[in-house]
């Protein structure tokens, strides 16, 4: 170990910035937050990977028990691993093949550094995004719910023009394969697909448990249009889907009856009625919810605020800004209703512009007193900001909703039904 090097600026160490430039670090971490809050970074690891032959680092950010990912270019990558350096961290740990790093601020403004032996080795995962991807469903494998809705010839070739909604189907299957620890270790899983629409996804979660995962399912696709649930029952009785079966029916009219609800999921229901799927799930004292949300409404006919009105004048702004905070309110309600709650992006933006997926799991523990007055601020505020006088949501779920905010004494884990 090397004695301790003193810098008397609090930008980051030569060492560290001349390993990102010249691709020497395996990895940094910056760590120990300079403030305490809940909604504060918490931890930022940065690693090099190679994206369509061009350096970059991957960002991933931990906001809470939130994890969201940024890849950037090496170049701008200094600028921002900089900022969040100066900014939010007083701890840093950088691996290199050569040496490791570990680095501090002090309290007078200065910033120490020791050298220890060499911890870590390049990963040949750098190159990750450049391998050939593999998929839960394979291409040049016949999938017979694939080759019925049109996506696969029956020589398993997917069609050229099918070839996005593929991926999709596959992407979607990895974010519900990776929730499975979540739900119930055996028996019958209950889910329940809220507009289900053309149910290309709801053949797929079919798929996913009945021939990957083995497991007997009971699914729900719901849809108000007679058409479509005749169309894809058709197909399911054609397929003998055991355990799939599709209902004519409106989203907030929907009965769990006696049936626990493993998983619900609501795939570009328009506007509220992703709401609905949301609020109807959190009363059933659902074990995982995903939601994508299509168009939103509700919010942009109420969004206003001086001082975002520079933001808000634009209408096309507007729209994506009323978007935004919907669906940061969505995630807000489910955390305070008692589930771990993440907004990731669900497919490629070049694909579709609605690509955002909420994912909630319900927690086992209640949160501390203060993290849970943390949230209802944070959900207050949001409204107050932008002068939103009803959330649809907030609405679906009642008087429990209500009740859970003003809790003083202790933090629940849900709403009863």
């Amino acid at each position: 170990m090397n004695p301790d090097l003193s810098h008397s600026e609090l930008a980051l160490p030569e060492i560290v910035m001349q390993s990102l430039e010249s691709g020497d670090c395996i990895q940094l971490l910056l760590c120990k937050p300079v403030e305490k809050q809940v909604s504060t970074l918490k931890k930022v690891t940065l690693r090099p990977l190679v994206i369509k032959g061009k350096p970059h680092y991957q960002f991933a950010l931990l906001r809470g028990r939130q994890e969201v990912h940024e890849n950037l270019l090496r170049e701008e990558s200094f600028l921002r691993i900089m900022e969040l350096w100066s900014e939010h961290f007083l701890e840093g740990y950088l691996f290199t093949q050569q040496a490791d790093y570990h680095f501090r601020k002090s309290k007078q403004g200065n910033i120490s550094m020791k050298k220890h032996a060499p911890t870590k080795a390049q990963q040949p995962e750098t190159e990750a995004h450049n391998r050939p991807k593999q998929y839960l469903i394979p291409e040049g494998v016949p999938c017979s719910f694939l080759e019925a809705i049109g996506v696969m010839t029956h020589a398993g070739k997917v069609k050229s023009a099918q070839y996005r909604k593929f991926r999709q189907i596959n992407r979607y299957m990895e974010f519900i394969n990776d929730i499975v620890p979540s739900l119930s270790g055996s028996g019958e899983l209950n889910i329940v697909d809220f507009g289900c629409g053309k149910s290309y996804l709801t053949f797929a979660t079919h798929y996913l448990f009945t021939e990957i995962l083995k497991r007997r399912v009971n699914i729900t696709g719901l849809d108000l249009k007679q058409s479509v649930v005749t169309h894809c029952q058709q197909i399911a009785d054609d397929l003998k889907c055991d355990g799939l079966a599709f209902n004519t029916g409106d989203i907030s009219r929907f009965q769990f009856g006696s049936r626990k609800c493993d998983l619900s999921i609501s795939l570009h229901a328009c506007d509220t009625a992703t709401d609905a799927a949301i609020a109807a799930a959190v009363l059933a004292e659902t074990d995982v919810i995903m939601a994508v949300p299509c168009c939103q409404h509700e919010i942009f006919q109420q969004i206003s605020s001086m001082p975002q009105a520079g933001l808000l004048r634009h209408g096309i702004l507007k729209e994506k800004t009323a978007s935004l905070v919907t669906d940061a309110l969505r995630a807000l309600v489910l955390e305070i209703c008692g589930y771990r709650t993440q907004v990731i992006e669900f497919i490629e933006t070049e694909h579709t512009p609605k690509n955002l997926l909420i994912r909630a799991v319900k927690r086992q523990t209640r949160l501390p007193m203060r993290e849970f007055r943390e949230l209802i601020h944070q959900f207050r505020s949001l409204k107050d900001l932008y002068s939103i006088n009803t959330f649809s949501l907030e609405q679906g779920l009642g008087e429990g909703f209500q009740n859970l905010c003003r809790k003083s004494g202790h933090a629940m884990t849900g709403i009863d039904g």
